[in-house]
């Protein structure tokens, strides 16, 4: 096996021997076989079965050179083929084990499996009746020689009745709840792909209707799983979202079914992405009983005029709806607003996301005529991307209508918001006249305000220089802060650092500031220290710094230290070095943290030396839990980034691999 052009050393140099006098020590060819065999059985018990039949055929090809013949050579090779379905090639193995030692009962139990799965259940018979009078009564594998020649006598007995289908359906065999509660399992697609299986299959399935009550469109792949924990990191998205399945949006008449099947149990009802909601499947929902409906939701470009909305919304106002989602429906207005209000205190999360047509004054008016001047029980609000961010973070300074909340998303992605904000001077002459008494949100534990401090914007519109300044004025940091998102922060100094780390440090669990070229490292990495000093380690889990040129190898090093509950690391284009990645090492070598799952070093100055210690830790760990019957959560580096990194060699990354290849660990290195 060649990488880069050079030969890469595939284990230990196997042990030498002396031989005479004045000559040079040569390993004995008995050890060098013995060696690949070894390595060949590891990887076959890792599953690696292409690795495996590499090392079994060069033990093979040697033992031949020496005229050494060894049956368990060949049944292991044969296992190996039997395993990828070279079932011609396995036979032939087989056969010449057999030839070679024929009391070995595993050379016998591998040829019937073989002819068996070739369709030729009597020549496996026969086999095996001949491993039974050969092969030693005393061996481990006579047993398993003994079961597998009475299961071929009942399956070759021409009087053995034929099993019935019902025999073996899951749905017939078991009891009605454990069928409800495994189907309940499966995403919407899934079932309906359950339908086609059988008669029986769609019968339970479409008089099941609390099957029907929670639809889902979208499969949670690991790209999407990536993207919620490290959401800047968008390369290593794109990469996975390669390898994975995105299923299409559904046809209209899935939608349908799903709202005819549901009947009275329909707890959510929601419209995938993309999707082209018909008069039709429109109708289907409004005709559904709704006396347990919780959740209303519109994905992303749903094709439903402004009057379908509104009936949709008048629909749920005798319902217990607790979660209305109206991401980008530029359709929703004032009107829309005001029958939402109506939901009164049942409502706990909303989401207008880019709904420009959505007045926050209006908002507020239209929960004040309700509520009559009392809090709301929203705890969940998105209003990303809407030109009206401003208005509701000064608003609320005054008025209390929103202070239960605990979720707050205020990102602006889309840098043209900021051209839609209108009377920001007016509003912030009016911010500074009313006083701040109090946190307007003292329950918060979730902030996101990615691309608000985006410098590029900021030089050049006074709009988002202002909101920048509001955002810390208006004292949405709190001790209770617990995951805290800041992309694309170009703008953020020193003093808004310590601003955050004054109030949430002790409580963050997640911190997201990326593109930080002003951040003070000395103030990141003593502020730290002091706070890990009252606290003894923070409860940091996933930290992203990524693109942040300022911190130096000190700063992280000392942040790391305080840090033994990280998960997910992401310190691209960072100063990140071996000392770092030494301290993620520790991390991962201790029983008594969780583990890193995903962690992203490119474009940093860690050298290939470290990347395999890393590499090393993880597997021990890996194979200490994997042996260990009592644990309770089973966990693996997913994800190991060291694209760029010029002190990582092909060798390293080649090692790297191997180490993690038991547990499918995805490692980029583009070098």
């Amino acid at each position: 096996m060649f990488v880069a052009g050079r030969k890469r050393k595939l284990a230990a140099e196997p042990r030498q021997t002396p031989g005479p006098r004045g000559a040079p020590l040569v390993p004995t060819r008995e050890a060098e076989i013995n060696r690949w065999y070894v390595l060949g059985r590891e990887n076959f018990r890792e599953r690696q079965y292409r690795n495996a039949l590499d090392y079994y055929n060069r033990a093979v090809a040697l033992a031949a050179n020496e005229s050494i013949r060894d049956a368990k050579l060949y049944v292991a090779r044969a296992h190996t083929l039997y395993k990828l379905r070279e079932l011609t090639r396995a036979l032939s193995d087989a056969k010449e084990a057999t030839r070679i030692n024929a009391g070995l009962s595993a050379g016998y139990i591998c040829l019937a499996s073989i002819l068996t799965d070739m369709g030729k259940p009597e020549e496996a018979f026969a086999a095996v009746k001949q491993g039974l009078g050969l092969a030693d009564i005393h061996a481990s594998e006579y047993k398993h020689l003994q079961l597998l020649c009475s299961s071929l006598s009942l399956r070759l007995d021409p009087t053995r009745q034929p099993i019935r289908e019902s025999d073996t359906d899951p749905v017939t065999r078991l009891p009605a709840d454990l069928v409800v509660l495994a189907l309940r399992l499966l995403d919407t697609r899934m079932l309906s792909i359950c339908r086609g299986v059988s008669t029986r299959w769609l019968h339970v399935i479409d008089n099941t209707p609390v099957l029907w009550s929670r639809p889902c469109y979208l499969v949670d792949s690991p790209a999407h799983k990536l993207a919620r924990e490290l959401p800047a990191y968008s390369k290593a998205q794109k990469r996975v979202q390669q390898r994975s399945h995105r299923a299409p949006s559904p046809p209209d008449t899935v939608i349908c079914r799903v709202f005819e099947m549901s009947q009275r149990s329909l707890l959510i009802a929601t419209f995938p992405d993309g999707a082209t909601v018909s008069a039709k499947a429109l109708e289907a929902l409004l005709a559904c009983p709704r006396p347990l409906l919780t959740h209303l939701a519109l994905g992303r470009a749903s094709l439903l005029k402004s009057e379908s909305i509104n009936r949709l919304l008048n629909w749920c106002l005798p319902a217990m709806v607790t979660d209305i989602r109206l991401p980008y429906c530029v359709q929703v207005g004032d009107d829309e607003i005001g029958v939402i209000a109506k939901l009164g205190h049942k409502l706990r999360a909303l989401d207008i996301s880019g709904c420009i047509r959505v007045g926050v004054k209006r908002l507020f008016l239209a929960w004040n005529s309700v509520l009559a001047g009392t809090t709301t029980g929203i705890e969940e609000l998105v209003i990303n991307d809407h030109p009206g961010v401003a208005e509701f973070l000064v608003y609320s300074s005054k008025h209390r209508h929103f202070a239960k909340l605990k979720v707050l998303h205020a990102a602006i992605r889309d840098q043209a918001v900021f051209s839609m904000i209108k009377n920001l001077g007016p509003l912030l002459a009016y911010f500074q006249r009313i006083q701040i008494m109090q946190v307007p949100f003292p329950d918060l534990y979730e902030l996101n305000i990615d691309g608000v401090w985006e410098t590029t914007i900021s030089a050049h519109r006074f709009e988002s220089t202002q909101l920048s300044n509001l955002m810390w004025s208006c004292r949405l940091f709190s001790c209770s802060l617990r995951r805290f998102s800041a992309l694309d922060s170009s703008s953020v100094n020193h003093s808004h650092l310590q601003h955050i780390l004054q109030h949430s440090l002790s409580s963050l669990q997640q911190l997201h500031l990326t593109r930080a070229a002003n951040l003070d490292a000395l103030a990141l990495a003593t502020r730290a220290t002091d706070v890990g000093a009252m606290l003894e380690q923070l409860p940091l889990v996933s930290l992203d710094l990524s693109g942040c040129v300022g911190v130096t190898a000190q700063g992280l090093l000392a942040l790391v230290a305080r840090c033994r509950r990280l998960t997910h690391v992401n310190f691209s284009q960072t100063a990140a070095e071996n000392s770092v990645l030494n301290r993620l090492t520790e991390i991962v070598s201790s029983s008594e943290a969780p583990g890193i799952e995903v962690l992203v070093l490119s474009a940093t100055d860690v050298t290939g030396a470290a990347v395999r210690d890393f590499a090393a830790a993880c597997s021990a760990r890996y194979r200490r839990q994997r042996d260990d019957r009592h644990a309770k959560r089973m966990w693996r580096l997913q994800l190991l980034d060291v694209d760029n990194c010029t002190g990582v060699g092909s060798d390293a990354v080649a090692l790297t691999r191997d180490l993690l290849s038991s547990m499918s660990t995805l490692v980029l290195a583009a070098l």
